[in-house]
Protein backbone atom coordinates (compact mmCIF):
# COMPACT_ATOMS: atom_id res chain seq x y z
CA UNK A 1 0.00 0.00 0.00
CA UNK A 2 1.42 3.13 -1.22
CA UNK A 3 1.70 5.75 1.65
CA UNK A 4 -0.05 8.21 -0.08
CA UNK A 5 -2.69 5.80 0.21
CA UNK A 6 -2.78 5.65 3.80
CA UNK A 7 -2.93 9.25 3.91
CA UNK A 8 -6.19 8.64 1.95
CA UNK A 9 -7.56 6.54 4.72
CA UNK A 10 -6.79 7.81 8.13
CA UNK A 11 -7.50 11.50 6.96
CA UNK A 12 -10.85 9.99 5.74
CA UNK A 13 -11.68 8.65 9.04
CA UNK A 14 -10.73 12.26 10.89
CA UNK A 15 -12.72 13.61 8.43
CA UNK A 16 -15.29 11.69 6.46
CA UNK A 17 -14.72 13.66 3.97
CA UNK A 18 -12.77 15.79 1.12
CA UNK A 19 -10.29 13.32 0.94
CA UNK A 20 -7.62 14.10 -2.32
CA UNK A 21 -4.20 12.04 -2.58
CA UNK A 22 -2.99 10.12 -5.42
CA UNK A 23 -2.94 6.24 -5.61
CA UNK A 24 -0.38 4.68 -7.55
CA UNK A 25 -1.25 1.19 -8.88
CA UNK A 26 -0.18 -1.95 -7.37
CA UNK A 27 1.90 -4.09 -10.11
CA UNK A 28 2.60 -7.56 -10.34
CA UNK A 29 -1.08 -8.94 -9.17
CA UNK A 30 -3.49 -10.55 -10.58
CA UNK A 31 -5.74 -8.74 -8.59
CA UNK A 32 -9.45 -6.98 -10.02
CA UNK A 33 -8.63 -3.46 -8.66
CA UNK A 34 -7.86 -1.05 -5.70
CA UNK A 35 -10.75 0.84 -3.62
CA UNK A 36 -10.67 3.54 -1.35
CA UNK A 37 -13.46 5.58 -0.12
CA UNK A 38 -15.71 6.03 3.25
CA UNK A 39 -19.54 5.75 3.50
CA UNK A 40 -21.12 8.22 5.10
CA UNK A 41 -25.14 7.99 6.38
CA UNK A 42 -24.82 11.75 6.81
CA UNK A 43 -23.94 12.34 2.74
CA UNK A 44 -26.48 13.09 0.31
CA UNK A 45 -23.72 11.14 -2.03
CA UNK A 46 -21.22 8.81 -2.00
CA UNK A 47 -17.98 8.62 -3.14
CA UNK A 48 -15.38 5.84 -3.97
CA UNK A 49 -12.09 6.03 -5.55
CA UNK A 50 -11.58 3.35 -8.41
CA UNK A 51 -7.73 2.75 -9.37
CA UNK A 52 -6.66 -0.28 -12.37
CA UNK A 53 -3.97 -2.54 -11.39
CA UNK A 54 -1.27 -2.50 -13.89
CA UNK A 55 1.88 -4.36 -14.44
CA UNK A 56 3.37 -0.93 -14.70
CA UNK A 57 3.78 2.19 -12.49
CA UNK A 58 2.22 5.18 -15.19
CA UNK A 59 -0.08 7.71 -15.02
CA UNK A 60 -3.68 6.82 -15.13
CA UNK A 61 -5.25 8.56 -18.29
CA UNK A 62 -8.02 11.52 -18.52
CA UNK A 63 -10.27 8.67 -20.02
CA UNK A 64 -13.14 6.41 -18.90
CA UNK A 65 -11.96 3.85 -16.93
CA UNK A 66 -13.36 0.01 -18.03
CA UNK A 67 -14.79 -0.44 -15.28
CA UNK A 68 -18.46 -0.80 -13.35
CA UNK A 69 -19.21 0.21 -9.54
CA UNK A 70 -22.22 -0.80 -8.05
CA UNK A 71 -23.30 -1.15 -4.48
CA UNK A 72 -26.12 -3.29 -3.21
CA UNK A 73 -27.95 -3.25 0.21
CA UNK A 74 -27.66 -6.33 1.74
CA UNK A 75 -30.97 -6.45 3.69
CA UNK A 76 -33.48 -5.51 0.79
CA UNK A 77 -31.28 -6.15 -2.43
CA UNK A 78 -31.49 -2.56 -3.54
CA UNK A 79 -28.67 -2.17 -5.98
CA UNK A 80 -26.91 0.97 -7.72
CA UNK A 81 -24.45 1.94 -10.44
CA UNK A 82 -22.24 4.61 -9.99
CA UNK A 83 -21.38 7.25 -12.22
CA UNK A 84 -17.57 7.72 -13.15
CA UNK A 85 -15.96 10.81 -12.73
CA UNK A 86 -12.45 11.99 -13.82
CA UNK A 87 -10.53 14.30 -11.50
CA UNK A 88 -7.66 15.67 -11.47
CA UNK A 89 -5.35 16.09 -8.03
CA UNK A 90 -3.02 18.86 -7.38
CA UNK A 91 -0.14 16.83 -8.43
CA UNK A 92 -1.49 16.92 -11.94
CA UNK A 93 -2.08 13.16 -11.89
CA UNK A 94 -5.76 11.61 -12.99
CA UNK A 95 -7.81 9.43 -10.34
CA UNK A 96 -11.39 7.59 -11.01
CA UNK A 97 -13.81 8.83 -8.11
CA UNK A 98 -17.18 6.82 -8.64
CA UNK A 99 -20.39 8.44 -7.11
CA UNK A 100 -23.89 8.08 -6.65
CA UNK A 101 -26.41 10.46 -5.28
CA UNK A 102 -27.79 8.31 -2.06
CA UNK A 103 -27.66 8.43 1.96
CA UNK A 104 -26.59 4.96 3.01
CA UNK A 105 -28.78 4.01 6.22
CA UNK A 106 -27.35 3.50 9.56
CA UNK A 107 -27.19 -0.12 10.66
CA UNK A 108 -27.61 -1.81 7.27
CA UNK A 109 -24.62 -3.52 5.24
CA UNK A 110 -24.30 -2.46 1.79
CA UNK A 111 -21.54 -4.46 -0.94
CA UNK A 112 -19.55 -2.47 -3.29
CA UNK A 113 -18.20 -4.51 -6.19
CA UNK A 114 -16.22 -3.71 -8.92
CA UNK A 115 -16.25 -5.06 -12.69
CA UNK A 116 -14.42 -5.02 -15.25
CA UNK A 117 -11.98 -7.16 -18.01
CA UNK A 118 -10.15 -9.05 -15.10
CA UNK A 119 -12.46 -9.98 -12.92
CA UNK A 120 -14.76 -8.13 -9.60
CA UNK A 121 -13.48 -7.14 -6.27
CA UNK A 122 -15.32 -6.49 -3.53
CA UNK A 123 -16.20 -5.05 -0.37
CA UNK A 124 -19.17 -5.66 2.29
CA UNK A 125 -19.35 -2.62 4.61
CA UNK A 126 -21.35 -1.97 7.72
CA UNK A 127 -22.93 1.05 8.40
CA UNK A 128 -22.50 2.12 12.36
CA UNK A 129 -26.11 2.43 13.82
CA UNK A 130 -27.26 5.71 14.88
CA UNK A 131 -26.24 7.23 18.14
CA UNK A 132 -26.24 10.96 19.68
CA UNK A 133 -24.07 12.28 22.95
CA UNK A 134 -25.90 12.88 25.73
CA UNK A 135 -24.62 15.32 28.70
CA UNK A 136 -24.31 13.19 31.95
CA UNK A 137 -24.84 14.65 35.53
CA UNK A 138 -21.41 15.56 36.67
CA UNK A 139 -19.41 13.36 39.27
CA UNK A 140 -17.84 16.11 42.03
CA UNK A 141 -15.66 14.75 44.52
CA UNK A 142 -12.04 15.03 46.38
CA UNK A 143 -10.23 14.85 43.12
CA UNK A 144 -12.21 16.88 41.32
CA UNK A 145 -15.39 17.38 38.93
CA UNK A 146 -15.77 14.53 36.20
CA UNK A 147 -18.53 15.26 33.16
CA UNK A 148 -19.07 12.06 31.72
CA UNK A 149 -20.80 12.05 28.24
CA UNK A 150 -22.61 9.17 26.64
CA UNK A 151 -22.91 7.95 23.12
CA UNK A 152 -26.04 6.49 23.50
CA UNK A 153 -26.18 3.25 21.12
CA UNK A 154 -23.81 0.64 20.63
CA UNK A 155 -21.15 1.19 18.04
CA UNK A 156 -17.83 -0.12 17.23
CA UNK A 157 -15.09 2.50 17.21
CA UNK A 158 -14.97 5.99 18.66
CA UNK A 159 -11.83 7.78 17.38
CA UNK A 160 -10.82 11.71 17.13
CA UNK A 161 -11.97 12.24 20.41
CA UNK A 162 -11.65 15.81 21.37
CA UNK A 163 -12.93 18.30 24.09
CA UNK A 164 -12.82 22.14 22.72
CA UNK A 165 -13.31 25.08 25.44
CA UNK A 166 -14.48 28.48 25.01
CA UNK A 167 -13.49 31.05 27.39
CA UNK A 168 -12.78 34.37 28.63
CA UNK A 169 -9.62 34.85 30.16
CA UNK A 170 -9.29 38.20 31.34
CA UNK A 171 -11.23 41.38 31.62
CA UNK A 172 -11.76 44.08 28.68
CA UNK A 173 -8.86 45.75 27.80
CA UNK A 174 -9.97 49.42 27.64
CA UNK A 175 -13.85 50.16 28.60
CA UNK A 176 -16.04 49.28 25.83
CA UNK A 177 -13.67 46.35 24.03
CA UNK A 178 -14.58 43.02 23.79
CA UNK A 179 -12.86 40.72 26.31
CA UNK A 180 -10.38 38.19 25.55
CA UNK A 181 -11.31 34.98 23.96
CA UNK A 182 -9.65 31.69 23.43
CA UNK A 183 -10.54 28.00 22.04
CA UNK A 184 -8.52 25.31 23.16
CA UNK A 185 -8.84 21.41 22.17
CA UNK A 186 -7.87 18.53 24.14
CA UNK A 187 -7.62 15.15 23.14
CA UNK A 188 -9.67 12.93 24.79
CA UNK A 189 -8.76 9.97 22.08
CA UNK A 190 -8.60 6.47 24.40
CA UNK A 191 -10.71 7.83 27.40
CA UNK A 192 -13.57 6.03 25.95
CA UNK A 193 -15.26 3.16 27.73
CA UNK A 194 -17.77 0.62 26.98
CA UNK A 195 -20.80 0.08 28.78
CA UNK A 196 -24.00 -1.99 28.42
CA UNK A 197 -25.54 1.97 27.48
CA UNK A 198 -22.53 2.74 25.11
CA UNK A 199 -19.50 4.41 25.09
CA UNK A 200 -18.94 6.82 27.89
CA UNK A 201 -16.53 10.05 27.81
CA UNK A 202 -15.03 11.01 31.15
CA UNK A 203 -14.61 14.78 30.61
CA UNK A 204 -12.20 16.05 33.22
CA UNK A 205 -13.54 19.58 33.82
CA UNK A 206 -11.08 20.05 36.69
CA UNK A 207 -7.94 18.76 35.32
CA UNK A 208 -8.84 20.82 32.33
CA UNK A 209 -8.75 23.77 34.20
CA UNK A 210 -5.94 23.68 35.48
CA UNK A 211 -4.20 22.89 32.56
CA UNK A 212 -5.56 25.62 30.45
CA UNK A 213 -4.70 27.99 33.62
CA UNK A 214 -1.14 26.52 33.72
CA UNK A 215 -0.86 27.27 29.50
CA UNK A 216 -1.75 30.87 30.24
CA UNK A 217 0.47 31.59 33.35
CA UNK A 218 2.82 30.24 30.97
CA UNK A 219 2.23 33.04 28.25
CA UNK A 220 1.89 35.50 31.20
CA UNK A 221 -1.89 36.01 30.40
CA UNK A 222 -3.05 34.97 33.44
CA UNK A 223 -5.36 36.66 35.54
CA UNK A 224 -6.29 34.97 39.02
CA UNK A 225 -8.98 38.19 39.57
CA UNK A 226 -10.43 37.31 36.66
CA UNK A 227 -9.84 33.37 36.35
CA UNK A 228 -11.42 31.73 33.72
CA UNK A 229 -15.00 32.19 32.49
CA UNK A 230 -16.74 29.34 29.54
CA UNK A 231 -18.58 30.83 26.64
CA UNK A 232 -19.14 26.87 25.78
CA UNK A 233 -17.79 23.26 25.33
CA UNK A 234 -17.76 20.89 22.38
CA UNK A 235 -17.34 17.45 22.43
CA UNK A 236 -16.66 16.17 18.89
CA UNK A 237 -15.81 12.33 17.80
CA UNK A 238 -15.87 9.84 14.50
CA UNK A 239 -18.28 7.17 14.85
CA UNK A 240 -16.86 4.21 12.80
CA UNK A 241 -17.51 0.60 11.95
CA UNK A 242 -15.86 -2.15 12.68
CA UNK A 243 -13.00 -2.66 10.29
CA UNK A 244 -11.65 1.16 11.47
CA UNK A 245 -9.61 -1.52 13.77
CA UNK A 246 -5.74 -0.86 13.02
CA UNK A 247 -3.10 -3.59 14.33
CA UNK A 248 -2.58 -2.75 18.29
CA UNK A 249 -5.24 -0.46 18.19
CA UNK A 250 -2.77 2.39 16.71
CA UNK A 251 -2.92 4.52 13.49
CA UNK A 252 1.41 3.80 13.11
CA UNK A 253 2.17 5.11 9.61
CA UNK A 254 5.19 2.31 9.18
CA UNK A 255 2.71 -0.96 10.18
CA UNK A 256 0.07 0.39 8.06
CA UNK A 257 2.11 0.75 5.06
CA UNK A 258 2.59 -2.84 5.06
CA UNK A 259 0.54 -3.90 1.69
CA UNK A 260 -2.32 -6.35 2.82
CA UNK A 261 -2.71 -4.62 6.50
CA UNK A 262 -6.23 -3.67 7.15
CA UNK A 263 -7.36 -4.14 4.19
CA UNK A 264 -10.89 -5.29 3.94
CA UNK A 265 -11.07 -5.55 -0.23
CA UNK A 266 -12.18 -8.74 -1.38
CA UNK A 267 -10.05 -9.88 -5.01
CA UNK A 268 -8.58 -6.65 -4.76
CA UNK A 269 -6.33 -3.91 -2.57
CA UNK A 270 -7.48 -0.90 -0.60
CA UNK A 271 -10.01 -0.66 2.10
CA UNK A 272 -13.68 1.26 2.15
CA UNK A 273 -14.73 1.73 5.91
CA UNK A 274 -17.97 3.73 7.14
CA UNK A 275 -18.70 6.39 9.93
CA UNK A 276 -20.33 10.02 11.00
CA UNK A 277 -19.35 12.39 12.82
CA UNK A 278 -20.63 13.90 16.11
CA UNK A 279 -20.54 16.57 18.22
CA UNK A 280 -22.69 18.90 20.96
CA UNK A 281 -22.29 22.39 22.42
CA UNK A 282 -23.42 23.12 25.85
CA UNK A 283 -22.34 25.08 28.95
CA UNK A 284 -22.37 23.55 32.08
CA UNK A 285 -24.36 24.69 34.97
CA UNK A 286 -22.69 27.20 36.93
CA UNK A 287 -22.75 25.49 40.10
CA UNK A 288 -20.53 22.57 38.38
CA UNK A 289 -18.36 24.85 36.60
CA UNK A 290 -17.15 27.02 39.97
CA UNK A 291 -17.12 23.19 41.84
CA UNK A 292 -14.07 22.57 38.91
CA UNK A 293 -12.51 25.77 39.42
CA UNK A 294 -13.71 27.95 36.54
CA UNK A 295 -15.62 31.65 37.34
CA UNK A 296 -18.66 32.72 37.83
CA UNK A 297 -19.63 35.68 35.55
CA UNK A 298 -21.39 37.02 38.23
CA UNK A 299 -19.03 37.71 40.35
CA UNK A 300 -16.80 40.22 38.30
Amino acid sequence: MPRAVLTFWIGCVLLLGGCETTVDPTIGSDQAFSLYGVLQPEADTQWVRVYPIEDALTPTPPTPLDATLTSTALETGQTQTWRDSIVQESSGDHAHVYWFPFQVEHGRTYRLAATGPHGTAQVDVDVPARADLVVQSPQISYTGVTLPVLVNNTVPHLLGVEVEYFFQYDFAASAGSEPPLLRVTESYDGTQRRTDAGWVIPIALTVDFLTLRQRLDNADLWNPRHGLVMVNMTLRLTVANEEWDPPNGTFDADVLVQPGTMSNVDNGFGFIGSGYRLDNTWTPDIETLVAAGWTDPSTL
